[in-house]
């Protein structure tokens, strides 16, 4: 970035896709404002957007997925699916124990990349499973792939 009153060449923090745009507008972040962060290296950048084209696509195909935007319906799948979750157990008096799946972060910063790829793989035989019986992982990749680029 340029800074225009002085000319210099200043480092800047780029929202790099949709998902950032719409994380950095969920947490009130507005052009100019000063930010600490600790900067990481993203995992395999390709599989993270490819996840949230897949949410795009659930959204856009599966009814029960309506109007939901991408990250939302990926959470859903990832509790409906339990992949990559938590199981935490309660006692609860009169009814018993309950357990309920907790998904885990997809953030960079919080699942390594194996765990990412098992996460992909789960998730789409869960919509294989459940939503389109007549696919398979390859062609689901096809499909989201086919979906038009993100817009700024």
């Amino acid at each position: 970035m340029i800074d225009a009153e002085t000319g210099e060449i200043c480092k800047a923090l780029v929202a790099d896709s949709g998902i950032d745009r719409f994380l950095c507008k969920e947490r009130g972040y507005r052009v100019g404002d000063q930010v600490r962060c600790e900067i990481k290296k993203p995992r395999n950048v390709k599989l993270h957007r490819l996840v949230h084209g897949l949410g795009k696509l659930v959204s856009q195909s599966v009814d029960k997925f309506a109007g939901m935007d991408a990250h939302s319906v990926i959470k859903r799948l990832q509790g409906d699916s339990g992949v990559c979750c938590t199981c935490e157990s309660f006692d609860i008096p009169d009814l018993g124990r309950v357990t309920r799946s907790i998904p885990e972060s997809l953030a960079f910063d919080e699942m390594p990349e194996e765990r990412f790829r098992e996460f992909w793989a789960g998730i789409c035989q869960h919509l294989i499973k459940v939503y389109w019986p007549g696919l398979d992982e390859a062609r689901i990749e096809e499909m989201v792939n086919l979906m038009p680029a993100e817009v700024a």
